[in-house]
């Protein structure tokens, strides 16, 4: 449960003659604890850049694993893979940039002086040698700084035994004339293994400094093999003998005679993001930042200390570029629930709309649900939230408490508290000063239920034994809630008194 360590502003002085006096208090989210009271997010981060200030934005929209993924290195916060497929044994100085990524926390950095990483796949992996292999996908976000002749992006390199050579297999991604090109030397082979090269040439040069989207991909019921920058197609072949639509397709064989790898980023100079290798044909590709459903984030359970307490309104701080929008959400309730349980109901509210007084609780929880624009560039960020609320405080307990001795009992009397909201009293009745857990009474067990009277008999008491009394007051909330002791009175109950 979240207690409230947030900024608390008082705007409404204490009305000192009522018992369930009001403050209005305002709860400051995000701003003064960035957003350390938030529970679920989902879909959404927590991003601070710059040194500014903690908002909440639309989680990037970086690929997720699939039963298909055979490779997804998102460079977050460290340089593995994903789906568990590669290990990595070599890195030679390729860092993480969070700066400057395109997708998720990070982007590899690399610049050009040898820096290489080399991910071996594991037995089970479609690219490992020997490896099962029909479609395949590979893409990449990439953002070069030259673009220098020869610069490598990306190379697969293994094996095979042919009846009269050992063929050198080599898928190769990487710069020619500022354009990048993919060639595939003896990965497709015919039923004979003759050797084959397949290259495939980007049609435009890319700028540099930029990020492109990058997929290659391949469809071994057609014999299709396309390269694609930013979702449009640049050069295609079909892997056949004359590189046209044919019966006979050629198929990936990943040869056994020497163990495969990957290297990535030879030589280059510049960033790469979400490298990813599907075991299928990807027909659209991931462009948009931000996916196109809906993000959440809810708190905590915010603990407003006292029953009933009484929401007043939810104020924001946001930025919303576009058609972004932010929807708020809160739930309260006397009762403590699960901050993911689908009780209470959640209810819509506009940010400063002033809630009726009927919305009271100890419990709240708060949601915002934060939507893309229609083209999939902008997020809407959540930079604060301001919950104004009255507490509903206890009563004050009763005044002028009095106790009048009678035989085997006691007459209990005090005067009521002058608030409109008052349940009831209960007296308290022990033989030790403070402890009040009398048993002896014919009325009950300590403490007595004396409704909204103004005095109670206690009856069955010993006559001669000194016990002690004290008074409070509890309000007509759903839970209701107690004031302190009054003042506490002492009374020897005797069969002789003045009040028999």
């Amino acid at each position: 449960m979240f207690k409230p360590i947030f900024t608390r502003v008082l705007t409404i002085s204490l009305i000192l003659l009522s018992a369930a006096s009001v403050f209005s208090e305002e709860l400051s989210l995000g701003r003064t604890d960035s957003w350390s009271s938030i529970a679920v997010l989902e879909n959404t981060m927590i991003l601070k850049k710059d040194g500014g200030r903690a908002r909440i934005v639309l989680s990037d929209n970086e690929y997720l694993t699939s039963s298909s993924t055979e490779m997804l290195l998102h460079f977050n916060n460290d340089l593995l893979d994903s789906s568990g497929n590669y290990t990595l044994r070599r890195n030679t100085g390729v860092t993480i940039s969070a700066a400057d990524k395109k997708m998720g926390g990070g982007a590899a950095v690399f610049f050009g002086d040898g820096e290489i990483l080399e991910l071996i796949p594991d037995e089970n992996a479609s690219f490992a040698a020997g490896g099962s292999l029909s479609d395949f996908t590979i893409e990449f976000w990439l953002n070069p700084a030259r673009l220098s002749e020869g610069e490598t992006i990306l190379r697969w390199q293994a094996a095979v035994d042919s009846p009269n050579d050992l063929l050198q297999q080599e898928i190769l991604c990487a710069v020619s004339g500022r354009n990048l090109f993919w060639q595939f030397s003896n990965f497709f082979l015919t039923p004979e293994l003759d050797r084959t090269k397949f290259i495939l040439t980007s049609g435009r040069s890319l700028i540099p400094k930029r990020w492109h989207h990058h997929m290659l991909r391949y469809e071994r019921k057609t014999g299709l093999l396309e390269y694609i920058i930013d979702g449009i197609p640049e050069a295609m072949t079909y892997i056949s003998r004359d590189g046209r639509e044919s019966a006979e397709i050629f198929s990936p064989v990943l040869g056994t005679a020497k163990p495969s790898s990957f290297m990535i980023g030879q030589g280059f100079i510049g960033y790469l993001d979400e490298l990813r290798i599907s075991n299928s044909v990807i027909t659209e590709p991931v462009l948009n930042q931000y996916r196109m459903n809906s993000g959440i984030a809810s708190t905590e359970i915010i603990d407003l200390d006292y029953f009933d307490s009484r929401l007043l309104d939810i104020n924001s701080r946001e930025e919303l570029p576009g058609e972004t929008r932010i929807n708020y959400f809160y739930r309260i309730s006397n009762n403590y629930f699960n901050p993911q349980a689908q009780a209470p109901s959640w209810k819509q509210i506009l940010p400063g709309e002033k809630l009726p007084p009927g919305i009271k609780g100890r419990y709240l929880q708060i949601m915002a649900e934060l939507f893309p624009d229609g083209t999939g560039k902008n997020t809407p960020g959540l930079i604060g939230l301001n919950i104004s609320f009255n507490k509903n405080l206890p009563p004050l307990p009763p005044s002028f408490i009095t106790g009048a001795a009678g035989n085997e009992s006691a007459v209990i009397r005090w005067k009521p508290v002058n608030d409109s909201d008052i349940g009831g009293y209960r007296v308290y009745y022990g033989d030790s000063p403070g402890f009040y857990f009398g048993t002896g009474s014919s009325n009950g067990s300590s403490p007595l239920d004396a409704g909204k009277t103004d005095n109670l008999k206690i009856q069955g008491l010993e006559n001669g034994k000194l016990y002690y009394f004290a008074v409070s007051s509890y309000d007509d909330a759903e839970i209701p809630q107690e004031s302190i002791f009054s003042t506490e009175i002492s009374v020897r109950p005797s069969a002789i008194s003045r009040n028999n």
